[in-house]
């Protein structure tokens, strides 16, 4: 009877440990599941992340073209105002040449002579378009 209650006493004991190693593997199963999940979860933000990163940097790439393509425009912009201004100068230059031509002649004794002479017509003239 002792070795009978020895023998019970260890088959006891041997279905508590297996009982307690079923627990323990059922939750190591447990936590394995649940890191496989966090690792699926994780890596489908990661993927996310990436993709948003992409769109951003193609984003990023479209204004730095566009950018460009401003910058372009307005330097060629500023290049046809400097023309411009150079035509501008060059064209007052000539006038002021021009107006500087007219004042001479309007200050010579030839000019005074011929309206002095000329008055007479002009008036009559004037006084005809008002008439």
């Amino acid at each position: 009877m002792s070795d009978s209650l020895h023998h019970d006493d260890a088959v006891v004991r041997l279905q508590l440990q297996l009982q307690h190693v079923l627990q323990r593997c059922a939750e190591l199963e447990l936590q394995m599941l649940n890191s496989r999940d966090f690792a699926l979860g994780q890596a489908a933000e990661i993927g996310g992340l990436r993709f948003r990163l992409t769109r951003q940097a193609n984003l990023y790439e479209q204004q730095i073209a566009d950018e460009r393509v401003h910058i372009s425009n307005h330097m060629a912009h500023i290049r046809r105002l400097e023309d411009a201004l150079a035509e501008t100068s060059s064209r007052a230059q000539a006038l002021e040449v021009s107006r500087h031509e007219v004042n001479q002649l309007r200050s010579s004794m030839t000019w005074k002579i011929g309206r002095f002479v000329m008055w007479p017509i002009r008036f009559v003239k004037r006084f005809a378009r008002r008439s």
